[in-house]
């Protein structure tokens, strides 16, 4: 009975030893986006790239560019209007706010239709 006690402690000790020299989560990456610029790459990629983005843009900017990645390198809040590629470029816009120096991705490929400077109303930027 001791011994099987001794055995059942010494999981979570081995457990904790692996969890403890297991890398660290690194911080979402700019990629090979400018500072001062906010991107926009086609295509799903984890840490630093060298893929060519779809969209670079210092100013406001509208069009259409295939987007899967985003990153925000400047430092004002962006309004980030898309529709999902599954929808057509036709398909419901929305709407997303990126906070300066934050990016993410799209669960599925969007167009990125229009890019402008938010207007700071009080609300967060998630």
């Amino acid at each position: 009975m001791r011994l099987r006690s001794l055995a059942l402690a010494a999981i979570p000790a081995a457990f904790l030893g692996v969890m403890a020299s297991a890398p660290a989560a690194s911080a979402w990456a700019p990629g090979n986006c400018q500072t001062g610029t906010f991107c926009v790459w086609p295509e799903y990629w984890y840490g630093d790239t060298d893929m060519q983005p779809s969209l670079v843009t210092d100013r406001k900017w509208s069009g259409s560019a295939v987007g899967h990645i985003f990153y925000n390198y400047t430092s004002q809040d962006v309004t980030m209007t898309y529709v999902v590629i599954a929808e057509g470029e036709q398909g419901p816009a929305r709407t997303a706010c990126v906070s300066s120096n934050h990016g993410s991705y799209f669960t599925q490929p969007m167009y990125v239709t229009d890019i402008a400077w938010r207007e700071d109303d009080g609300s967060p930027c998630w």
